[in-house]
Formats: structure tokens, C-alpha cells, sequence
């Protein structure tokens, strides 16, 4: 039962209920019921949502749209929702709104409105709230959780986030993903190229070095190899890959042992040293053309070393 104290229905919405019960039958749409239920942010506020609830059981609080959504940041806010209208009935259902880079992460629901950035104070008290108001959130000065995973919700607990939209799509997402891992340095921008030196005559043992100081979040590596004929047909191609060295750390100079010998006519044996980042590998580099090399495994990774992915949003190295 919603205490007596926390709505203060409007002089129209009272006169509305007085006509109904001159007049019977009578239906209107409303929208005083809705609560401020769950807010987030990142750490720069780039990144944030806010989600309604109705809050009362009431099915017919459908006119929403163009209602003040204030913060202390955004006093002058008004909701506009994304398709202009929703639906009876409205009973216990949610309402999300979010900034455009929320709305990109994987995991979040598709938006009912939208929100700007910054909409939600960082650090300090902030007071969301929806209506002339008919609710409002307190949030107490750093209260609000910036680490891209919790929330705070209505009732003053915090959590992990879990957004609900309109359709009842529920998500929850990271806004803090773990770095993607860079390139390892080719002799560009200064740094340091490969330098590989034969260890035994045969050169089945090789002393391979790299440069590890230009880069950071390189603390995990691999070799990729293959021979000759595995080049790309045509430029922007996939390479073959013959097999792959795992788990190399972050330490350079690396001694590569039992160094395989080319297993084709061409005679050449080639390799790229990438950084791992759990499943992730690094950018291979580009080749002369400035196009990115490219491996056969799901998209465009080497498939090897548990590898399932290749990020080349890390430019670091190249």
C-alpha cells in the first residue's frame, strides 16, 4: 500500500476523477504513478540510465511522454519517448532512458528515451526526479556507484545493474570493459622492431626480441606461424596458419624452441608475435598497403591459443 503522503496529485488530475464520478462510464490515461526506481552511471557520466517504474498497480498511466525528467544537472529535462506513446496496461511495468553510448554497450535493452550525458551528477548529492514532481530520488553525495557495474535503486541499496525497458527486455552491462589488447611494436613511432637472432645453426632455436616499453596491457603473448603458401591470395586476404606458440608472457627476449622448418615448396617459414587479452588477440599490423593483416579465425583472429576474436582498436605498437 502506497503511503497517503507520497503523491500529490495535481488540481487536473483531481478534477478529472470528479468528473468520472459524475459520469460513468470514463477511462483516462494518467501518468502520476510512475517511480524513479534505478539509476547509473560511469565514471565521466557518458554512460548513464535512469529506469521508471509504475509503482501503484495502475494500468492506464500511458501518457508519459513529454513529462519533465529533472536532475540538479538537468532541471529542464523532458522525457520524450523514442516511439512517442506506449501501451495499456501499464500495471508494474518499466520504463528506460540512457545515453547514446549506454545504448551501444552489449547487454542493454533497447531504449524507451533517450537522456544526455551527464544527466546524473557525479560525486555530489544529485535529485532525479519524474512529474511536476510526482516522484523524486535522492541520491546522497557518493552514493552513486561509478565503476561501470553497480547501480543505485530506489530505497538507497546499490547493486549491479540490471535495466528493464517497456517490452519487459531486461540486460545489465559493463561500462568498464577490460582493456583491448594493443599491437607489438614495429619498428614505427620510434620504438624498437623485432630482432630475431639463431640460436643453433639450423635455426631451430631462436632468441626473438621485442620492444616492451612503448606499450601497456601487453603482459600476455603469442607466435603465429605458417609457411609460404599460406599468404594471402590477394591483398586483404586471410593468412593460413600452420600452428602457434602459447602463453609467452610479457618478457622479451623469448627463446623459441624446436623452431618448425618449412613444410611447403616456397621454403619460407613466417610468423607474427600478438598479445593476448583473455580471448582477445591484438592487431597482427597492416601490411604494405596499409591494409590490416588478417587470420582465419572468427573475425579475422588466428584461432589459435583459445584466441576467438581480434581487436585492432588498440593502436598501440602500429
Amino acid at each position: 500500500m502506497r503511503p497517503a503522503t507520497s503523491r500529490t496529485l495535481p488540481s487536473v488530475t483531481l478534477s478529472l476523477l470528479a468528473a468520472c464520478l459524475l459520469a460513468s462510464p470514463c477511462a483516462f490515461g494518467g501518468a502520476h504513478t510512475w517511480d524513479v526506481n534505478e539509476v547509473f552511471s560511469n565514471a565521466d557520466g557518458t554512460i548513464q540510465f535512469v529506469e521508471l517504474r509504475e509503482g501503484n498497480g495502475t494500468p492506464g498511466e500511458v501518457n508519459v511522454n513529454g513529462v519533465a525528467m529533472r536532475s540538479l544537472n538537468f532541471p529542464a529535462h523532458t522525457l520524450m519517448l523514442v516511439n512517442g506513446s506506449i501501451a495499456a496496461p501499464t500495471t508494474n511495468k518499466f520504463l528506460l532512458g540512457g545515453t547514446a553510448a549506454f545504448a551501444a554497450l552489449p547487454g542493454a535493452p533497447p531504449l524507451d528515451f533517450t537522456i544526455p550525458n551527464g544527466f546524473l551528477r557525479l560525486g555530489t548529492a544529485d535529485s532525479v526526479s519524474y512529474g511536476p514532481p510526482y516522484d523524486t530520488l535522492a541520491v546522497p553525495a557518493g552514493s552513486l556507484p561509478l565503476d561501470g557495474i553497480n547501480a543505485y535503486r530506489r530505497g538507497g541499496t546499490t547493486g549491479p545493474n540490471s535495466p528493464t525497458n517497456y517490452a519487459g527486455t531486461s540486460g545489465s552491462v559493463n561500462a568498464n570493459p577490460p582493456p583491448q589488447p594493443p599491437g607489438v611494436p614495429d619498428g614505427t613511432g620510434g620504438s624498437q622492431p623485432m630482432l630475431v637472432t639463431p640460436l643453433v645453426l639450423d635455426g631451430s632455436s631462436l632468441s626473438i626480441a621485442w620492444d616492451t616499453s612503448v606499450c601497456t596491457d601487453d603482459s600476455q603473448h603469442h607466435i603465429i606461424y605458417g609457411n609460404g603458401s599460406m599468404f594471402p591470395a590477394s591483398p586483404g586476404g586471410a593468412f593460413g596458419v600452420l600452428g602457434s606458440v602459447c602463453s609467452m608472457g610479457g618478457t622479451s627476449p623469448f627463446v623459441w624452441n624446436s623452431v618448425p622448418t618449412a613444410a611447403d615448396s616456397t621454403g619460407i617459414l613466417w610468423w607474427v608475435i600478438a598479445v593476448t587479452s583473455g580471448t582477445t588477440e591484438g592487431s597482427w599490423g597492416t601490411d604494405s598497403a596499409g591494409t590490416q593483416r588478417l587470420g582465419p579465425g572468427t573475425g579475422g583472429s588466428s584461432g589459435q591459443c583459445s584466441v576467438t576474436a581480434l581487436s585492432t582498436t588498440n593502436a598501440c605498437g602500429h
